[in-house]
């Protein structure tokens, strides 16, 4: 201030009055000096935001017409086998044995049995397999097997959970078993059905934590026909319920051939004529319904995802594929024309592949690579990145970079 300036200049000598406004200064200029860095690095950083954002938009709406393969290994699979990918891995089963590979092709590990009809069930990279009729069940995931064991009726259906457990419907003379094993065998519990009082067991599923089955029954009265879509607990809800029956939901005249969980909390059950959410961990209630008036040609599923397919009445294309979030919104619909073997919805995108074609659109439905990879497709295994795949052929396991 003018007053505290006249001071120094009253009661300082003028070398030191000098040495104080030079300080000024240098304090100025270094203010300045950091100023400048400031605004340097926020433009740069503006800069980085700005072509990150571009390259990301860029990546988002590219397109590709071609691909490259470059082959990884040899393979060899098993004339009775089925591939499925078990969370990038390739596992192969049949009715001898089940053999784990990675993507190079080097083998994980394998297990020797003997089946009639295996069936399968998968829970993130926990994979069940049974025999249809039969009495023997094997759990394994990307480490190795988990473990086995034998049943006492004959195993109709099963349901794998993430945490290792198989959900088992068998049935005995007209009466179902519904039994929750661990991975080694260890009966968890399990719940009795009949015909007459309780409906036919369709369709089950296990809660990631293992502590909830969802139960889908038909029921036939007379000339009509309903299902029954039924939760037991096996935690602390449950511990005081009959039958531990937590929560129960009637439907007349409809079937329920799909029920499964995508996270703990939230089951759904596809009908032929909706499709239903029910949401909590304890005692799930019904949620979000949407009505279906056109026949359902299948279901698929990720983590976040669900997929209805139908047969495209507009006539733009051959299929329709509604997707739904886990909430249970609409997110959208994808229109494709290609007969497949394989749907896959993986991250932000949806694969298609039969034999000889391999389609990828992302879930806004915009095409992004389309055609033939000069080979015979197996199994398609995505990765992060949308241009690199990895696909199994008749003899070896191939890298694919989409150009």
């Amino acid at each position: 201030t003018p007053m505290r300036a006249a001071l120094l200049w009253t009661w300082y000598p003028a070398e030191i009055m000098e040495f104080i406004t030079e300080d000024q200064v240098y304090r100025e200029k270094k203010r300045a000096h950091h100023r400048k860095i400031y605004r340097r690095a926020g433009a740069a950083a503006a800069a980085v935001i700005l072509v990150l954002f571009v390259y990301i938009l860029y990546q988002n709406n590219r397109v590709y017409s071609g691909a490259r393969l470059t082959e990884l290994s040899g393979y060899l699979q098993d004339d009775d086998a089925s591939l499925v990918n078990l969370q990038g891995t390739i596992v192969q089963y049949g009715r001898h044995r089940v053999q784990c590979v990675n993507t190079r092709g080097e083998t994980v590990w394998e297990q020797q049995y003997d089946m009639q009809q295996p069936i399968v069930s998968m829970a993130g990279d926990v994979l069940a397999i049974a025999d249809y009729e039969g009495n023997q069940i094997y759990v394994v995931n990307r480490d190795g097997v988990m473990g086995s064991f034998t049943t006492e009726q004959m195993i109709q259906s099963i349901s794998a959970a993430e945490n290792g457990e198989v959900a088992v419907i068998m049935n005995d003379n007209g009466t179902s078993w519904i039994r929750l094993y661990t991975a080694r065998g260890r009966e968890i519990a399990y719940f009795v059905r009949t015909m007459t009082e309780h409906g036919y067991p369709i369709s089950a599923a296990v809660s990631p934590r293992g502590d909830l089955v969802c139960l889908s029954s038909l029921q036939v009265e007379e000339s009509s026909i309903k299902t029954y879509v039924s939760f037991y607990s096996f935690g602390a809800a449950g511990a005081n319920a009959v039958d531990h029956l937590v929560s129960g939901y009637d439907y007349a005249n409809e079937v329920f051939p799909f029920v499964h969980f995508l996270k703990d909390g939230t089951c759904i059950g596809v009908s032929d004529s909706r499709l239903a959410y029910y949401e909590g961990k304890d005692a799930p209630r019904n949620g979000m319904n949407s009505m279906i008036s056109e026949t359902i040609r299948g279901v698929y599923y990720s983590d976040r995802y669900v997929g209805l397919l139908f047969t495209d009445t507009s006539g733009a294309n051959q299929y329709r594929l509604d997707l739904y979030d886990d909430d249970g919104d609409k997110k959208s619909s994808v229109g494709f024309s290609m007969d497949f073997t394989t749907l896959q919805i993986y991250g932000d995108y949806i694969y298609l592949n039969n034999d000889q074609e391999l389609q990828v659109y992302t879930l806004g439905g915009r095409k992004v690579f389309g055609g033939s990879l000069g080979t015979t497709i197996r199994i398609v295994i995505p990765s992060m990145r949308p241009r690199r795949l990895t696909v199994v052929t008749d003899s070896e396991v191939d890298a694919v970079e989409l150009r």
